[in-house]
């Protein structure tokens, strides 16, 4: 069995990729660092010969999770109004964790889907009140068959 300093290279490095992801989560490269760091976590979490660091790899994979969930969150709480690079980006910083197989948050999808109300409230700003609800009930149609999916 290896000891905690001989921990696996990928496991290491998803370390240092997502410390740099959470201190620009609002950045594209913090995204980048954040989508890397993810990666390696999941070859480690799938890699049978890691032993014990799966568990390790999930539970980080969880943890930041929380973490990016969280921020986006907070983000969508504040009462501003978020423009369209910043809903888009907290979309893909979520999108990041889809398939992963990390435990993330039960708000995911709804937040998710409150990002997307917002990028067709931006989307559809000036169009007749008809063409947004369209694009409401879609969004209602899409998120209904996630439900059985």
């Amino acid at each position: 069995m290896r000891g905690h300093t001989n921990e696996p290279a990928e496991l290491t490095s998803a370390r240092t990729q997502l410390a740099q992801a959470e201190t620009k989560l609002d950045t594209e490269e913090g995204l980048a660092h954040l989508q890397e760091g993810l990666e390696l976590l999941e070859a480690v979490a799938e890699d049978p010969k890691a032993g014990r660091y799966r568990k390790v790899a999930r539970q980080l994979g969880a943890a930041y999770a929380s973490t990016v969930h969280a921020h986006v969150r907070a983000g969508l709480a504040s009462g501003r109004p978020l423009p369209e690079p910043v809903l888009r980006h907290a979309f893909d910083l979520l999108r990041c964790f889809d398939g992963k197989g990390f435990d993330v948050p039960s708000t995911s999808r709804e937040s998710k889907i409150e990002l997307v109300r917002r990028l067709i409230d931006i989307y559809y700003e000036g169009y007749p009140a008809a063409d947004k609800q369209r694009a409401y009930e879609e969004l209602a149609r899409i998120a209904g068959l996630a439900d059985r999916g």
